[in-house]
């Protein structure tokens, strides 16, 4: 009886070790997808196929590529803009300083010249002359 008990119990112990030595499936399976045999109609159909989406894959490669230039050359002149833009402010600040230090350094001219410049007749620049001469003299 014991032999008989050793035997049953050394039999289902190898049964389990011979079972761990078994492959087990993968938790997810691979799928692979084989081209059908050569010559067949399925076969052209999915080479076909194939290069369809080989083709709309470069296609939006190509279009993404496209885009990212565009964004680029975009950002390049908008930035260059900018800069002109700067560069044009800070010139007119400039010239804008200089004519107000030389307004400033040029001496005041009188009423009646200002006047001549303005393109008022002679009669009334002669006649603001006058009272201006007439103010010079009663000051000295």
């Amino acid at each position: 009886m014991k032999t008989t008990a050793t035997l049953i119990l050394l039999a289902s112990l190898t049964c389990i070790a011979r079972a761990d030595d078994l492959a087990t499936p993968s938790p997810t399976p691979i799928y692979l997808h084989h081209l059908a045999p050569p010559g067949t109609i399925r076969r052209a159909e999915q080479l076909n196929r194939q290069h369809e989406l080989q083709s709309e894959v470069d296609a939006r490669a190509q279009a993404r590529q496209q885009a990212k230039a565009n964004r680029a050359a975009t950002a390049k002149a908008e930035a260059q803009a900018r800069v002109d833009a700067h560069t044009k402010e800070k010139a007119q600040q400039q010239v804008d300083a200089e004519a107000r230090r030389e307004s400033a350094k040029a001496t005041p001219k009188s009423t009646s010249e200002l006047m001549k410049q303005m393109g008022f007749s002679d009669q009334e620049v002669a006649a603001q002359k006058a009272k201006e001469d007439a103010a010079k003299a009663g000051q000295k």
